[in-house]
């Protein structure tokens, strides 16, 4: 039987996102769950973390994501609320291995670079060679840019947590750049470029966490609001990949707009 996206059932998976979602799978309530424990919450499902309508490979994506370090329940379900619904329906529907494909050259043409830049503000003397691994990202979105970039943060990585945190980043995006050549292991992939991005987050977090010492209050702040706006970029990016590939569920993403302006 094809699976069939309905207005009601995008807008019981948008609400029951937006109460909140949860590290882990948690438990079937509202506020209280994963992302992916949403969706089968919102189809009448067991509770687990494997919708019945979701791509196995996105599921991984998305579980990755959802359990990194966000500042808060409400900051991971703003962050994550398009996807969730851009993921419905991709479950043979998609070419899974061009999803992952997808996600990890935008991974690298966006995400890494941040994670450079950020390894750069507090490694002066490693700036410059990490400002042009970061624009060969932008311009290159490949394995070899990646790989260039792991290079430059990894001789950086005594000097700060944020170098290291570049070097994961670059090194997890090539792993997942492979995804082409490795089908067979596209779900590993698939996590791996999620991973690029919750590392490249924390490396941002590392840049603006270092300016507690003037600042604490402000530094704080700033360095959860830097994580979160990187890991939602990772969402995003994710959104763009399903689109590229068809899934069904970016159809609806007039309604996941629409009720946040209601909301506004």
């Amino acid at each position: 039987m094809t699976f069939k996206i309905t207005e009601p059932l995008v807008r019981k998976l948008l609400a029951t996102v937006d109460v909140g979602l949860s590290r882990g799978l948690g438990e079937p309530i509202p506020g209280k769950m994963c992302v992916e424990a949403a969706i089968s919450y919102a189809l009448g499902e067991p509770h687990s973390d494997g919708p019945s309508c979701v791509d196995p490979i996105v599921r991984q994506a998305k579980i990755t994501l959802n359990d990194a370090a966000w500042s808060s329940e409400q900051a991971r379900a703003k962050g994550m609320r398009r996807v969730a619904i851009a993921q419905l329906g991709s479950k043979g529907t998609i070419n899974a291995t061009r999803f992952v494909t997808l996600l990890a050259e935008y991974t690298i043409r966006e995400l890494v670079p941040v994670a450079l830049r950020a390894a750069a503000l507090l490694n002066p003397s490693h700036a410059q060679a990490l400002e042009g691994r970061a624009v060969q990202c932008e311009r290159d979105g490949d394995k070899a840019a990646a790989d260039a970039a792991y290079a430059a943060a990894k001789a950086a990585d005594a000097a700060a947590n944020a170098a290291y945190a570049a070097a994961y980043a670059a090194y997890a995006a090539a792993k997942a750049a492979d995804a082409a050549a490795n089908a067979a292991d596209a779900a590993a992939y698939a996590a791996y470029a999620a991973k690029a991005a919750a590392n490249a987050s924390y490396a941002a977090y590392a840049a603006y966490a270092a300016k507690a010492a003037a600042n604490a209050a402000y530094a704080a702040n700033a360095a959860n609001a830097e994580r979160d706006r990187n890991l939602s970029l990772s969402a995003s990016l994710m959104v763009r990949a399903l689109h590229e590939c068809g899934s069904p569920g970016c159809e609806w993403l007039w309604l996941v707009d629409e009720t946040e302006k209601e909301g506004a």
